[in-house]
């Protein structure tokens, strides 16, 4: 039987107060907050009963993608980039592409049952990366600032690039399985659409840089207010996108885009970023949580070899080609194009799709357990390897930088900002304005 509401509710922020207090500890260890949460998930659903509501987490799952694509981008200084953009616009306009082409290449031959909408839809969902669980990564100044950075924004932009192909791949899916059901509004990403939710993105960004950046010069707020005032923008972002019949996510992943790159009272005080923040880490713990539950429901269907070769595949050749692919002529050396492949966790971005899939689909979908089968391994083997991995060689990598003094690598860059999940992660300085190698 079901738990209550609010036994349920208890359940969790007992766990996520758990984590609070030992989580310094923990990841010291190796233990990172996706694999509690996601254990957590697992023992909740199959052991004490935790079931949460479709309507409860598609809900949850739709707010959750819309703030992380709103942080996510917000954290991108787009401005800093324009000294150095190569390795970024590589990663995102040569290594995503290539790697979303391969993933579906490699879906479509081991499981061709689920047609061509099906494969796009596995492919986009699993190859969006995700900062959050490489954070040991970023966040280690033993790892040369240029590389930290080139993993930062590839992670905060490329599920902004991932989720108009998803949903477009599931507002066909929804279709060919239910004609008279339409295409819920959430999924509608026509032109009209798109070119709407982007000029309302545009519009509230450029307003609220304006406002926050007076109220910050004239003294009128707090820094906590501040925080508070970043926090409204993307729900507004999002209440103008459904007034207008436009897309939520991708309004509010234009609306980061544009506040990071024209407020200037963000990029002088990161801490007003710190409510997004927060609330991005909430959110996405109840996500964790709620993956565990997709994965009991997913396992206890059955399981396909067919799962676990595209998530190795995923995790591995096709991530390693796309990435060595994107980097021919860069000058990066083998230790790096290594280190920047095998850093591209799958996370939070890929969860948020497997629900909206499940939700969408339906759990008596033939379709929906191929397409949950694969996101969750695929996020399961990602969690467990790229956590523990982490730590050991960033430290193992970043001695062999300085040692080598590799100049493309060593070259000056500004520090990455801090993305979701970050906040907890002890043990490294957070911000840090530049290296000791960049210019005054």
């Amino acid at each position: 039987m079901a738990l209550s509401a609010w036994l349920t509710v208890g359940l969790l922020a007992t766990l996520l107060l758990m984590w609070t207090l030992v989580s310094r500890w923990a990841q010291s260890h190796g233990v990172t907050g996706p694999m509690v949460f996601l254990a957590g998930g697992v023992v909740l659903s199959a052991a004490a009963g935790v079931d949460l509501e479709p309507t409860q987490v598609r809900t949850l799952a739709e707010l959750t993608l819309v703030v992380v694509l709103f942080h996510d981008a917000s954290t991108v200084r787009v401005g800093s980039l324009r000294r150095d953009p190569g390795i970024a616009l590589r990663l995102l306009l040569v290594g995503f592409p290539l790697a979303l082409v391969l993933a579906g290449a490699t879906t479509a031959l081991l499981l061709p049952g689920i047609g061509v909408a099906g494969v796009v839809l596995i492919a986009a969902a699993v190859t969006p990366t995700d900062a959050g669980l490489g954070a040991a990564t970023i966040l280690n100044p033993a790892v040369p600032v240029r590389v930290r950075r080139a993993l930062n924004v590839e992670s905060g932009l490329n599920d902004g690039l991932a989720t108009p192909v998803v949903l477009a791949a599931l507002a066909v899916l929804v279709g060919q399985t239910d004609p008279a059901r339409g295409v819920p509004s959430i999924l509608d990403i026509g032109a009209v659409p798109a070119l709407v939710g982007i000029g309302i993105g545009v519009g509230v960004g450029l307003v609220g840089a304006f406002v926050l950046d007076q109220s910050y010069a004239r003294g009128l707020s707090s820094v906590v207010t501040r925080a508070l005032a970043v926090l409204t923008l993307p729900v507004v972002a999002l209440s103008l996108a459904e007034l207008s019949n436009s897309n939520g996510f991708i309004t509010a992943f234009v609306t980061g885009i544009t506040l990071g790159r024209a407020s200037r009272c963000l990029e002088s005080e990161p801490s007003a970023q710190e409510g997004v923040e927060l609330l991005a880490d909430l959110l996405g713990f109840v996500m964790w949580v709620a993956a565990g539950g997709l994965v009991v429901g997913v396992f206890l269907q059955g399981f396909r070899w067919q799962w676990l070769v595209v998530a190795v595949a995923a995790l591995t050749v096709i991530r390693f080609t796309a990435v060595a692919a994107s980097l021919i002529g860069a000058g990066f050396r083998a230790p790096t194009v290594a280190f920047l492949a095998w850093f591209g966790p799958r996370g939070l971005a890929s969860i948020v799709f497997g629900l909206l899939a499940l939700e969408e689909l339906g759990p008596s979908s033939d379709l929906v357990h191929d397409v949950t089968g694969v996101i969750s391994l695929t996020v399961l083997l990602s969690v467990a390897a790229h956590g523990a991995t982490a730590g050991p060689l960033a430290r193992r990598y970043g001695a062999w930088a300085e040692a080598s003094q590799a100049p493309i690598e060593m070259e000056p860059a500004t520090e990455p900002m801090p993305s979701r999940g970050r906040g907890l992660t002890e043990g490294f300085p957070l911000h840090r304005a530049r290296t000791d190698k960049d210019s005054p």
